[in-house]
């Protein structure tokens, strides 16, 4: 394809792309339409991305045009196919940076029409290790994008440390010979040292998740309430115009429909920063990251409420807490164990935000009266 001109490269990236979304061969008057060009300029492309020679130039092979009657049809070959493949699928490090890459998959109707092959967009989704002086404290599964304000988030709601000024350093490292990626984080000795206790604490558990004793004694089931001064209340309108813009703003999922979002909205509804994930905590621990950020804009502490796309189970209750976001909205449900710790933190919880309106589960006193 190098022989032809820009607007031929234009047009037979078009051809070979179309033709890649059909199993069966396209007759040449639909393809014109679909392209919108006339058919003596797509039988010169097709010549070039043909089987057959063009005065002194081989054609490329990725093209079959084959008679059948009186009509022209078009398929690609197997090396057409293989090169569209290739076309279509990210570099490794762009999937990395975008968040997304590129699958082919098999569509099937339920009625009975033929199944389609076709490229799809799918979330990436690695491992991420995070690591404090040297220490590998976790490893997560998250899509790799926005892994600084990942690491700072989490350290803060989780309470690995108190304040950004605890952290020194943060660096994200890909290693070619070992899947995932390292985010290197150095911390104050102190912070430290209380990490290491906690890791022992932990080593002579032998129950699955939160069962046994010591794990139900370890976990925190009573939340302070949280520090804010006098809370600004929200309105019904504020709200449902941050739900109106919360899908537009969603970059990964609107190609994908397979992450999370986190966002944090002023109280005039005003989406101000989202962050994505295939994780609902790891998005949340995101945005919180990217609030927290001293070079970011705005900040938790600024009036505002998380509007979230996932359900809500205690954990998320537990980070907005740590941050003092005063108000949590989410589009699906909570969890009994959420409505009890938002009650106790002094946290406006709401759920099932949609279209039509939604459900207060505590603190309604944080809501503008209608």
């Amino acid at each position: 394809m190098n022989s032809l001109d820009n607007l031929q490269d234009k047009l037979g990236l078009e051809l070979m792309a179309e033709l890649s979304n059909h199993t069966e061969a396209v007759s040449l008057p639909r393809l014109c339409k679909r392209l919108g060009v006339r058919q003596s300029s797509l039988l010169r492309c097709i010549a070039y991305l043909g089987e057959q020679s063009v005065g002194q130039h081989q054609g490329a092979g990725w093209v079959k045009l084959e008679q059948d009657g009186e009509r022209s049809m078009l398929s690609l070959t197997e090396a057409g196919r293989q090169v569209c493949q290739e076309i279509a699928a990210p570099a490794e490090d762009e999937a990395v940076s975008t968040g997304v890459r590129q699958h082919q998959v098999q569509r099937v109707s339920f009625h009975g029409q033929a199944s389609m092959t076709l490229l799809d967009q799918v979330a990436v989704e690695v491992p991420v290790a995070l690591i404090y002086n040297g220490i590998s404290h976790a490893v997560m599964l998250t899509t790799p994008l926005d892994l600084e304000d990942f690491a700072l988030g989490f350290s803060l709601s989780e309470a690995i440390v108190d304040d950004t000024s605890e952290i020194y350093e943060i660096e994200c490292i890909s290693n070619p010979d070992v899947p995932g990626i390292e985010v290197q984080m150095r911390i104050s000795a102190a912070r430290f040292a209380t990490l290491k206790e906690r890791r022992r604490s932990l080593a002579g558990n032998t129950g699955c998740g939160l069962c046994g004793k010591d794990s139900l004694q370890a976990l925190p089931m009573q939340l302070p309430a949280i520090k804010t001064a006098l809370v600004e209340q929200l309105s019904s309108a504020s709200l449902y115009k941050a739900l109106q813009a919360l899908n537009a703003r969603q970059v990964i999922n609107s190609q994908t429909g397979a992450v999370h979002a986190a966002a944090w909205v002023d109280m005039q509804g005003e989406i101000l920063a989202l962050r994505e994930d295939v994780g609902r905590h790891n998005a949340l621990d995101k945005l919180l990251g990217a609030l927290a950020n001293a070079k970011t804009a705005p900040k938790a502490s600024d009036p505002g409420f998380l509007l979230m796309s996932s359900r809500i189970s205690y954990e998320l209750v537990q980070k907005a807490a740590r941050a003092n976001i005063a108000i949590l909205a989410a589009l699906s449900a909570p969890t009994s164990l959420a409505i009890d710790l938002a009650g106790q933190a002094g946290i406006c919880l709401l759920g099932f935000v949609r279209e039509h309106g939604f459900v207060v589960y505590s603190h309604p006193e944080r809501l503008q009266a209608e």
